[in-house]
C-alpha cells in the first residue's frame, strides 16, 4: 500500500486549528457556492470544477469530511431552491435538499478514507464516482429523471460532454469532478512523489482520452447530411387559449412564411386546449399549411376527451397524413389532470427518421433512448421564462447522448436547433411577437454506446461506491486517532 502521510502542520496551535469544525465550515461553504452556481439555471461551467477542491483541501479527519460534505450539499441549493419550491414543491424540493446533503456528504467521507488506505490515483476516483452513480439513482428514481445534474453544467462547452455519447450525464459528471478530486485530496494530504506522479498520470490520461473523443465525435458530425429545419414560436398568446381559430391566425402568417421546401416545422407545445369535436378542424387547418409550403408540421395541443386530457403532439405531412404523439412524462402539480403515452413515435420525413417528443421527456435519458437510430427529433416545448435556457440544454443533452440532432420550439423560452455533438446551430428567445427561425441542421447518422448500453457507467459507480461503503465499516488493525486506520510509516 501507498504511503500517504498527513501534510504535518507548523505548529500545535494550528493543527487545533485545522481540525476544528469552522475550516470544515469555511470549505464547505466555499464549495457549495461554487457547486449552486453549476447547479443554477444559467450555470458557471468552470466552477464545479473547482469544488471539489474547496471540500477536500480541508479534511483531516472523516469528521471533517461529513461537516465539509453536508454544508457543500446545503449550500449547493441556494440557487434553484426557490425555483424548485415553485415548480415542485416544498415536500418534493426537501427531498432533493436532503439527497444532495447526504450525497456529498458521503462523497467527501468516501474519498478521504479511500486516500488513507489506498494510492492516490484510486482514492481520486472515489468522489466523482461516488457522484456519477448518485446521478444514476436520482435519473431512475425521480420523476424528473436527470434534470437536476450537475452535467447540465457544462453545455455552455460542448467539447466538455462527449463523454455523454459514452455513459450518458454520469460520465460527463465523472469527468467534471475528477481533476478537483485529485487537487482537494493533494492539498489535504501528502503523496510521496511516485503516487503523486502516478495520480497525475491517471487523470491527464482520462482527460487525454476524452478529449480524443471530442475531436472524433464533432469529425463526425462535420460529414453528417442536413435537413433543413424551420422553428415557429409566439408568446403573444398566455396561458393555454381554448379558441383554436385565435390560435392559428397568430401562427398562420408566420407557417406560411416558411421557405418553401423546409423539410420540417416544429411549433411549441400546448398552442390550445381543445376538445375532441375540434380535431378535424385543427387537422384540416395545418395540413393545408403543410402542403402549401411543403414541409411537415409538428405542433403541440392540449386535448380532452371522454376520459381525460392528453398533452399531445400532431405531425402533418404535405400529403396531408396525420400522426399524432401522447406525451410519456408529466411535469408533477401542472400536468396531474393528464393521462400519460407510453409509446414512442417516428414518422419519415425527406427519408430521414424524425422522432416525436414533447417538452419534459426530453429530460428523461431512458425515454432519450427509446428514439435510438433517428436522425432528428422534433420537440414541441412550453418553458417558464426563466429556466429556457436549460430547459434547452437538458434536450441538447439527450442529442450526445444518443446521436441525434434536435429541431425544438417552446413557448417562452428558447428556440433552437442542436447538432448531435450538443452544439446550437441556431437559437433564439422567444417573443410576443410570431418569429421563424430556419437551420440546415446537421443528421445524426448512428446511435451511440449510450444509446445501446445505457447506464452501465452510472451503475457500475453506484455498485463500486456501494462496495467501497460496506469496506469502509471495517476495522482493521491499527487505527488512528481519528477512528481511521493509521498511516504506513
Amino acid at each position: 500500500m501507498t504511503d500517504l502521510t498527513l501534510a504535518p502542520p507548523p505548529s500545535a496551535a494550528f493543527d487545533r486549528f485545522a481540525a476544528a469544525p469552522p475550516l470544515a465550515i469555511a470549505g464547505g461553504l466555499v464549495a457549495g457556492l461554487l457547486l449552486t452556481a453549476g447547479y443554477a439555471l444559467q450555470p458557471l461551467w468552470w466552477t464545479p470544477w473547482l469544488a471539489p477542491i474547496a471540500m477536500l483541501a480541508v479534511c483531516r479527519t472523516e469528521r471533517d469530511a461529513r461537516v465539509a460534505g453536508s454544508v457543500a450539499g446545503a449550500a449547493a441549493m441556494l440557487a434553484v431552491w426557490s425555483y424548485y419550491v415553485a415548480q415542485i414543491g416544498w415536500g418534493v424540493a426537501l427531498a432533493i435538499t436532503a439527497l444532495r446533503i447526504g450525497g456529498w456528504r458521503l462523497s467527501a467521507r468516501l474519498a478521504l478514507i479511500a486516500a488513507r488506505r489506498r494510492p492516490l490515483w484510486l482514492a481520486a476516483l472515489v468522489l466523482p464516482a461516488s457522484q456519477a452513480g448518485f446521478e444514476v439513482a436520482t435519473l431512475t428514481l425521480s420523476s424528473h429523471g436527470a434534470a437536476e445534474s450537475l452535467a447540465y453544467s457544462q453545455m455552455a462547452h460542448p467539447a466538455l460532454v462527449q463523454v455523454a455519447s459514452l455513459g450518458g450525464v454520469s460520465a460527463v459528471v465523472f469527468l467534471v469532478l475528477l481533476p478537483g478530486s485529485l487537487a482537494g485530496l493533494w492539498f489535504a494530504l501528502r503523496p510521496t512523489r511516485r503516487d503523486a506522479l502516478a495520480a497525475l498520470a491517471c487523470v491527464c490520461a482520462i482527460g487525454l482520452a476524452a478529449t480524443a473523443w471530442t475531436a472524433v465525435a464533432f469529425h463526425a458530425v462535420a460529414s453528417a447530411p442536413r435537413m433543413r429545419v424551420a422553428l415557429v414560436a409566439t408568446d403573444e398568446l398566455p396561458g393555454i387559449p381554448t379558441d383554436w381559430g385565435r390560435v392559428w391566425s397568430a401562427y398562420r402568417p408566420a407557417v406560411l412564411s416558411v421557405e418553401r421546401g423546409t423539410a420540417l416545422t416544429v411549433l411549441p407545445e400546448k398552442v390550445a386546449r381543445l376538445d375532441m369535436t375540434a380535431i378535424p378542424r385543427v387537422e384540416r387547418d395545418v395540413a393545408r399549411a403543410a402542403r402549401a409550403v411543403g414541409t411537415t408540421i409538428v405542433v403541440g395541443l392540449e386535448v380532452r376527451d371522454r376520459i381525460g386530457e392528453r398533452g399531445r403532439a400532431l405531425a402533418m405531412d404535405p400529403a396531408g397524413r396525420a400522426i399524432w404523439y401522447d406525451k410519456q412524462r408529466l411535469l408533477p402539480g401542472f400536468e396531474d389532470r393528464d393521462r400519460p403515452g407510453h409509446t414512442p413515435v417516428t414518422i419519415g420525413v425527406a427519408g430521414a427518421i424524425v422522432g416525436l417528443a414533447i417538452c419534459k421527456d426530453m429530460h428523461i435519458p431512458s425515454i432519450g433512448r427509446e428514439y435510438r437510430g433517428v436522425s432528428v427529433m422534433a420537440v414541441p416545448a412550453w418553458d417558464f421564462g426563466r429556466d429556457g435556457w436549460m430547459g434547452a440544454r437538458m434536450t441538447a443533452l439527450r442529442a450526445v447522448e444518443n446521436g441525434y440532432a434536435v429541431a425544438r420550439s417552446a413557448r417562452e423560452g428558447r428556440l433552437g436547433a442542436y447538432d448531435p455533438a450538443g452544439r446550437a446551430i441556431v437559437e433564439r428567445s422567444t417573443t410576443a411577437r410570431a418569429m421563424v427561425v430556419a437551420a440546415d441542421l446537421p443528421m445524426g447518422v448512428r446511435p451511440t454506446l449510450y444509446a445501446r448500453v445505457g447506464d452501465l457507467f452510472g451503475w457500475a459507480c453506484l455498485v463500486a461506491t456501494t462496495l467501497l461503503l460496506v469496506m469502509s465499516g471495517w476495522t482493521p488493525r491499527g487505527r488512528g486517532e481519528d477512528g481511521m486506520p493509521a498511516k504506513r510509516r
